[in-house]
């Protein structure tokens, strides 16, 4: 009856230590206006992973799904530069993740790109909220 309990109690605490961390995101919206369209490019810090330059059209988006890495030496950074306008004019290099010391999960941020400004939020149930205004080339 001692070896049951034991072998029960490893694998209890077996299974509830190796929990997989839930995957991390970053959505990037383009809500200018019909016809505007947003540039994006997007760069992680880690492996320097790079999604390239990319296009959005109005009530598009783009999701970055990553893990955390946080140590001493690095923690997981992803910037974008955010373009609009005629001659994309308007634009604002921003920070859209940066990891804490130690590792999280299921991290969610937001970026809403609009006419006045960039927009974000971090909790999916609240309304986003105005952070910058935009740069002019």
């Amino acid at each position: 009856m001692n070896h049951l309990i034991a072998f029960a109690l490893v694998i209890t605490m077996h299974f509830s230590l190796n929990e997989a961390c839930k995957p991390n995101f970053v959505e990037i919206h383009n809500q200018l206006a019909p016809g505007r369209v947003l540039k994006h490019h997007c760069r992680g810090s880690i492996n320097e992973q790079d999604k390239g330059v990319k296009y959005l059209k109005f009530n598009e988006t783009f999701v970055i799904e990553f893990s955390d890495v946080s140590s001493r030496r690095e923690r997981t950074v992803w910037t974008c530069l955010l373009s609009q306008g005629d001659k994309m004019e308007f634009f604002f290099d921003v920070q859209v993740y940066r990891a804490a010391s130690i590792e999280r999960c299921g991290q969610y941020r937001s970026w809403t790109a609009k006419s006045d400004g960039i927009w974000t939020r971090r909790d999916r149930t609240k309304p986003s909220g105005h952070v910058l205004n935009w740069k002019k080339k």
